[in-house]
């Protein structure tokens, strides 16, 4: 058995496992594949010419507490049913994590199929979506507001620059761990058709401060991301989607923020919502990710001991004096212990470093914990993609 990069002329391999382990087309049809298959690193384990497993990591980046992180998307991670259960996948995703590392992708993501399957390889969830699913006679007054939403096309060139100008806006300053979108995402996301309608809205100056990508499909609007700079903002897409209440059925609604933000933006929020934990990552190379992260402004010295099983060079004590980052053999200083998938969780905001230690996840003395608390800044994070 033989682990070796999957070759162009290969790439046929890769669709017939695809489809024999996934059983459903890919989403964006078979132009969209082969341009992702083509341009991610693809690893496979053979037996002669024959492709047993494989594992595909995309050439993404992400923007973290504003600083954009080269991330690699694991995608179609599969092997014949015969060969499950004999660590095929484990070898191709260790080796998946070394090139990772060698090629500067400090951060990893994941769309897992079983969240204790991936969390054995360092993954952990480090966000929480929920979708919403209002019958039109339910739909909420949200009132008046001075602006105006105008409606675009993804044939008019116009909608689509004003919507990324706006997404970059809210990648990096709202959110963090959000896609940092090119050209060839945005083309993705138009061949699923996510980008058919969009509706935008300007203030009454005419800034424009929030979009919304949606389709109206029968008796369905369905809205496929919505990103506000402002309330004002939010308020004129929700009665926007209100306008259509006599010509649909329901509206089903995603990517629109969390629980806590539907139930503060809307008078009423009696209607079916549903929480989804469907994106996991990992840090993959530590100390180059603390010397890049942007701690809060913190006059102590942190110390950190990290646990990471499937990639060895990540196991040990840092200390993080500002934004310089030394590796120790040892310190008799205190330090915050925890686990590689924790720590995920931690710099992403999506859990603080005290819940961490109620939950076992981390290990600290109160001082310390107060200590890193600070050091932490306190962001929420997101992620409105998927591969």
């Amino acid at each position: 058995m033989e682990m070796r990069e999957i070759k162009d002329s290969e790439i046929g391999k890769v669709k017939e496992l695809r489809d024999y382990a996934f059983r459903v087309p890919a989403s964006g049809g078979e132009a969209d594949f082969n341009y992702w298959a083509e341009n991610a690193r693809r690893l496979g384990l053979f037996y002669g010419e024959h492709l047993l497993a494989q594992v595909l990591t995309y050439p993404l980046s992400v923007s973290i507490l504003g600083e954009r992180f080269s991330m690699g998307g694991i995608a179609y991670v599969a092997s014949y049913p015969e060969y499950r259960n004999a660590g095929l996948i484990r070898r191709l995703m260790e080796e998946s994590l070394v090139k990772m590392k060698e090629a500067g992708q400090l951060v990893s993501y994941l769309s897992p199929f079983s969240i204790p399957f991936y969390r054995k390889f360092g993954y952990e969830v480090f966000t929480e979506k929920i979708e919403v699913e209002i019958p039109s006679h339910a739909l909420p007054d949200m009132g008046t507001v001075p602006g105006r939403v105008m409606r675009f096309s993804s044939e008019d060139g116009t909608g689509i620059s004003v919507v990324r100008e706006l997404y970059n806006r809210f990648a990096l300053t709202k959110k963090s761990g959000m896609m940092m979108r090119d050209d060839a995402w945005w083309l993705r996301l138009a061949r699923r058709g996510y980008t058919k309608e969009i509706a935008v809205y300007c203030d009454m100056n005419g800034v424009t401060m929030g979009y919304m990508l949606f389709t109206l499909d029968s008796e369905v609007f369905k809205v496929h991301e919505m990103v506000a700079l402002d309330y004002e903002a939010e308020k004129g897409l929700w009665r926007f989607v209100g306008t259509h209440g006599m010509m649909v059925d329901r509206v089903v609604a995603k990517n629109v923020g969390s629980l806590r933000d539907i139930a503060l933006a809307f008078p009423s929020p009696d209607f079916e919502k549903r929480e989804i934990l469907d994106f996991m990552m990992r840090i993959v190379d530590v100390e180059a990710f603390l010397g890049k992260y942007r701690f809060a402004r913190t006059e102590n010295t942190l110390y950190l001991q990290v646990e990471d099983e499937t990639a060895p060079w990540n196991d040990g004590i840092f200390e993080i004096r500002g934004s310089i980052v030394r590796r120790l053999e040892q310190t008799s200083e205190p330090v915050l212990a925890i686990t590689i998938q924790a720590l995920g969780q931690m710099v992403m905001g999506f859990v603080r470093p005290r819940d961490l230690v109620y939950y076992g996840k981390a290990t600290a003395s109160e001082v310390t914990i107060a200590t890193w608390e600070k050091a932490i800044p306190h962001v929420r994070s997101d992620f409105y993609d998927a591969f």
